[in-house]
């Protein structure tokens, strides 16, 4: 018999209560764990901090998702609809995933097609935790092999997303209850691998409510694919168009992988970009001799990406070293590195071979980035053969702080590396308004280490103060129960100094009711208690992105009818 929605409501308004009084301590428990792994610690210490976060974060992913559950169970749930790059999106949940898939030995390899909007409409949170629900399961379930990664768009069913994997697979008759409540395929895997079966349920429910489609089907060759649809309309469709200094056309490159997905996936990035001279070599002990035939016959390889895992005894630091011995090789060799599979004796070696590097999953703004400097160095030369007067990069492009940390460290090993750079927040003027000692440390040190420069406030009053001596800040984080002034009575009075920018609730607030006071307060979004880093940094992103995108105008039309990821409630344990 189906419950009326009262009784549901008060079931879910308890599980939102009870919930809540857990949540609040894991917030202080990752927060200090994470600050932990950022001081000095032998490894027996980096140990215990990694089962603390592990234990935490199971912990708390199964608090959400019985919350989640409850929620999408509960009449009246939404979608927020705002512009967001859902290329980036899934780069940056496959990034998430990506150290432990390499830590298993496990390729997992990133296409997304030239096809996908810049910018699309919708729920951009919703969708990452339905992609990484995907990506996470693959990465459990798989214990050698690949695990392969798709983004496309098409007219007719708008975004399309696939994981195929190599892993252990899920019979014809298990996938069709796959997706229901609380199944499981197997009892006995779940406990090996852990889960609870909610995921995969909680990921149909957000595809269904974002009017889209969602399933599995057997890998051909062992394993499964997992996919879903989602109609996003398109926001802005056309991307920058990329230009090189020299012809990508004539520029001769090679791929040195054993993998020979993960190589045909780099030689499509590279002939989407133009370049299509592009030659594979799955064979390492076959490299120096392609290398030094191409020499010899004059039409010599520009570049080689050479893949530092490998098996059959030959590495990337083999094919290099033995690369440096030939001394006739003129091709510029670049390291392609698993994603948390450098480490620091490696880097030392790395210096003598290699004149830069990128991390796998290849990420194709790196890949652009990396080709850019390598043509215009190439032009540069060719310019200092012919008696012409040469114009350094540095010149031409401003670098940021951490790009002129980058270039030190370059310099004194006179080596190039392309390295993802801890920028989400980089050029905001960010204010954290919250009264909780700890809750205040950690969005400030967080925050720092995102690029942002931070104003603190223990209470509402202060935050007026701060704003109205510094009305350039672009982003408030603030804390809904404050003393003095608490965080919708300050929303309020900045909405009516007409203060313009983001303002995000930081809050374990579980109670609905809630919602429409903060909504009507002025608040665009909420971040929850408990938070992690990767939570925090992709709210700055997310709304970064829409300041860039869009006008003060069309961000207060967000603002009339936002709708946002979670509705709290507020217990005196978070204050």
């Amino acid at each position: 018999m189906q419950k009326d929605s009262s009784e549901l409501n008060d079931t879910t308004r308890f599980l939102a209560n009870t919930l809540h009084e857990i949540r609040t301590p894991i917030q202080t428990i990752i927060g200090a764990a994470e600050l932990m792994q950022s001081t000095l610690l032998d490894k027996e210490q980096k140990e215990y901090i990694r089962q603390i976060l592990f234990s935490a974060e199971g912990l708390l992913e199964l608090a959400n998702n019985i919350l989640d559950f409850a929620k999408i169970n509960q009449n009246g749930f939404k979608i927020e609809n705002i512009p967001f790059d859902i290329a980036y999106v899934t780069e940056h949940v496959v990034d998430s995933e990506s150290v432990k898939a390499f830590n298993r030995g496990v390729e997992l390899v990133l296409d997304i097609s030239p096809n996908v909007p810049a910018l699309v409409t919708g729920d951009s949170m919703r969708v990452r935790q339905i992609m990484l629900n995907l990506i996470s399961n693959a990465v459990k379930f798989t214990k050698e092999g690949y695990i392969h990664v798709e983004l496309d768009y098409n007219k007719k069913d708008g975004i399309c997303f696939s994981v195929k994997d190599s892993g252990i697979g899920i019979s014809a008759e298990k996938q069709e209850k796959l997706f229901t409540d609380y199944f499981q395929a197997d009892i006995s895997t779940y406990r090996l691998f852990g889960g609870t079966g909610l995921g995969l349920s909680i990921s149909k429910n957000l595809v269904n409510i974002m009017k889209g489609e969602i399933g599995v089907k057997t890998n051909p060759t062992g394993g499964s694919i997992f996919w879903f649809t989602l109609p996003l309309p398109v926001a802005i469709g056309n991307h920058e168009e990329i230009k090189f200094s020299k012809n990508p056309a004539k520029q001769r490159i090679l791929i040195v992988d054993d993998s020979q997905l993960a190589a045909d996936s780099l030689k499509n990035k590279l002939n989407s970009l133009g370049f299509t001279q592009v030659q594979v070599c799955t064979d390492a002990a076959e490299v120096v001799s392609i290398l030094a035939e191409a020499e010899v016959s004059g039409n010599p390889f520009k570049i080689a990406f050479i893949d530092m895992v490998m098996e059959g005894g030959i590495d990337g630091w083999h094919v290099g070293f033995d690369i440096h011995q030939v001394g006739s090789i003129s091709t510029s060799l670049y390291l392609l590195v698993p994603e948390g599979q450098m480490h620091e004796d490696a880097k030392m070696k790395f210096l003598d071979l290699y004149r830069g590097y990128l991390y796998k999953p290849i990420k194709k703004n790196m890949l652009v980035s990396l080709l850019s400097e390598e043509l215009y160095e190439i032009e540069q030369l060719e310019s200092a053969d012919k008696g012409e007067k040469i114009i350094k990069i540095e010149e031409l492009i401003p670098l940021t702080p951490a790009e002129e940390k980058s270039e030190r460290e370059k310099a004194s090993g006179n080596v190039k590396a392309s390295i993802p750079k801890e920028n989400a927040a980089e050029g905001l003027k960010i204010l954290v308004a919250e009264d909780h000692p700890m809750n205040r440390k950690l969005l400030e040190t967080f925050l720092k280490k995102f690029g942002a420069e931070v104003y603190l406030a223990e209470n509402g009053v202060e935050a007026l103060e701060i704003i109205e001596n510094v009305p350039e800040i672009s982003m408030v984080f603030m804390d809904i129960y404050m003393p003095e002034k608490n965080g919708i009575e300050a929303t309020k009075e900045l909405r009516a100094m007409h203060y313009n920018e983001i303002i995000i609730a930081c809050t374990a607030n579980n109670d609905s009711n809630d919602f429409d006071e903060y909504k009507r307060s002025g608040i665009n979004d909420i971040l929850v208690k408990p938070f992690k880093s990767e939570t925090l940094k992709a709210m700055v992103e997310k709304w970064k992105a829409v300041m860039q995108t869009l006008s003060v105008e069309q961000i207060n039309l967000i603002n009339g009818g936002a709708v946002f990821d979670y509705p709290f409630e507020e217990s005196e344990d978070s204050k």
